[in-house]
């Protein structure tokens, strides 16, 4: 047995138990499992700490475990996937690339297109030398543990022994934690419970900043592994012991759309922080969370299109099962009220198959348990995490970064800082077209949202791109120090030579004097424009990202 990956949750400081911090390690007994990404939440509300954590895998495994470094006992309770869905794709980075001027005519080239409730605590004994259980609860789909240790290496010997193997490094990376007399929370899938029910969790405890414990990550983290997090607080959140990175937009994929523009995106940032040493975060998103509340679901709109019990139990099961997307509802019903052989789900959106299918009591029985599934697995989880982000109030800082294992040298810690000013979700750009008698000229200006306003960076020759041109410069365009308070403290900043893109050549208009040009005044990849334009607009391109081999 080995870990394979890692999740983060919580919020402290590895050498200061009133900061927060928001990692832990994955393990997995027997069958791999691989980590793909994070996404955390943090909220800060004076000298408490709220983090949600969710976790991306690939694989299978019939048991698995998170160990969680904490600065105390923390209250417990599950949060809700549906929550970080909406508020992943709300505040994702926008990009938008503004076309005009005229170009020559030419055919278009082929492109191929690729398309809970809190826990109850019970007491509990000692239960191996030098490792203290003082806790053990159940949690939405999890079996959790609080344990303490005054030993690194009793601590690795206790998990090995609940198989939980920290690998040859366990006590290594455990000591720290350890030395700051940290909790450690133990989280296991409940025997009747499998991979697919792993749900997010929310821990709440005393802290004063928020710190991803990273370095307990390295043990099996994939390559590149891309960490979004969103800090809530009353200022921008910006790292403290890391990086702050700009990217260069001019390798931005603008040409086809905001979401090829974001897939290239993820890929430059990756190339940015290892320009960074590996150690760096971008900022997505700075400002008010007020505009993304409407486009969370509260939870009283699930609920409130079910019908009451007493309306009949067919017809709360049909309403269920049409109208709340969650494997939970499959899974329910299809333990409490099995398929006749030769039936299909589809029975289950139907009153008159479920009339024909069961009698009235199983129907009223399998009814009053959806019910309470639907509450305790779906509304009471969406419910907490709701409550994270229902606050108009709020400042919310996302930031992102990727990570490899040999980068996870150090736990990024955050702070609030009042004096740096907001970064718009949108990135925007224009491109200018001319047909001259040698062809179409174009150029390609920053403007606002990538901190390079009316920027020139890009003198093109020939038709525009349809992705990303090769360009010989840096990913990064600012790197700097932030802090509590002040503008951020440069460590390098690129100027970058006009880029030449392109010939002439080929072009069987160059000569034309316009009768032949097609206008693109006007035009924008991010809300419509020409059909030139818009016959490229959400092209999928397969986006080849750099590995680092980290053994």
């Amino acid at each position: 047995m080995r870990i394979i990956t890692f999740a983060c949750l919580v919020t402290s400081l590895l050498f200061s138990a009133q900061q927060a911090s928001a990692c832990g390690g994955f393990f997995c007994q027997f069958i791999p499992i691989n980590q793909s990404g994070e996404q955390i939440v943090f909220k800060q509300d004076g000298d408490r700490t709220t983090a949600m954590v969710r976790i991306f895998y690939s694989g299978e495994a019939s048991e698995f475990g998170w160990v969680l470094p904490v600065p105390a006992t923390p209250v417990l309770s599950i949060g809700d996937d549906a929550l970080f869905n909406q508020l992943e794709a709300a505040t994702r980075p926008q990009f938008n690339l503004l076309t005009t001027g005229t170009q020559c005519e030419a055919p278009l080239p082929e492109v191929t297109s690729t398309d809970n409730a809190a826990s109850t605590p019970q007491p509990q004994a000692t239960v191996t030398p030098s490792v203290v259980v003082e806790q053990s609860l159940k949690v939405g789909p999890f079996d959790a543990q609080v344990i303490s240790s005054d030993s690194a290496n009793a601590l690795a010997l206790w998990l090995a022994d609940n198989n939980l193997d920290l690998t040859d490094r366990g006590s290594e990376l455990l000591e720290p934690y350890v030395n700051a007399d940290m909790k450690f929370v133990v989280l296991k899938l409940q025997s009747d419970q499998d991979s697919g029910d792993i749900q997010p969790i929310i821990l709440d405890y005393p802290s004063t900043q928020p710190v991803i414990p990273m370095t307990l990550t390295s043990i099996a983290a994939q390559d590149d592994m891309g960490v979004i997090v969103w800090v809530l607080g009353d200022n921008r959140a910006v790292p403290e012991n890391f990086l702050h990175v700009t990217p260069n937009y001019t390798r931005i994929n603008w040409y086809t759309g905001t979401r090829n523009a974001y897939a290239s995106y993820q890929t430059l940032i990756t190339d940015a922080m290892n320009e960074a040493g590996g150690q760096g975060f971008a900022t997505d998103y700075a400002g008010s969370i007020a505009p993304f509340i409407d486009q969370i679901t509260p939870p009283g709109q699930l609920t409130d299109i079910l019908p009451p019990l007493a309306d009949g139990s067919a017809e709360f099961i049909v309403s269920a099962w049409d109208f709340i997307a969650d494997p939970l509802i499959l899974a329910t019903l299809q333990e409490h009220l099995p398929l006749p052989n030769g039936q299909t789900s589809s029975v289950y959106g139907s009153t008159l198959a479920l009339a024909t299918q069961y009698t009235l009591p199983e129907l009223d029985a399998a009814a009053i348990l959806l019910d309470a599934a639907i509450q305790q697995q779906i509304v009471i989880p969406r419910q907490n995490a709701y409550d994270l982000i229902d606050d108009d109030s709020l400042y919310l800082t996302r930031l992102y970064t990727t990570l490899s294992a040999d980068e996870m040298l150090l736990d990024p810690s955050f702070v609030f800082n009042p004096d740096m000013g907001d970064q718009a979700l949108l990135r925007q750009a224009s491109l200018n077209a001319e047909c001259t008698n040698e062809g179409t000229a174009w150029t390609l200006t920053l403007g606002e949202g990538t901190g390079r306003t009316d920027e020139i960076v890009i003198d093109g020759r020939g038709l525009p791109p349809f992705n990303s041109p090769v360009l010989e410069q840096e990913a990064s365009w600012q790197i700097a120090l932030t802090k509590s308070s002040g503008t951020p403290e440069i460590q390098t900043e690129r100027t970058f030579a006009v880029a030449q893109v392109g010939t002439f050549e080929g072009n069987p208009n160059a000569n034309n004097g316009g009768t032949g040009n097609t206008a693109i005044t006007g035009g924008s990849t991010g809300g419509g424009g020409a059909a030139y334009w818009l016959s490229l607009t959400g092209l999928i391109l397969l986006m080849a990202r750099r590995r680092k081999n980290t053994r």
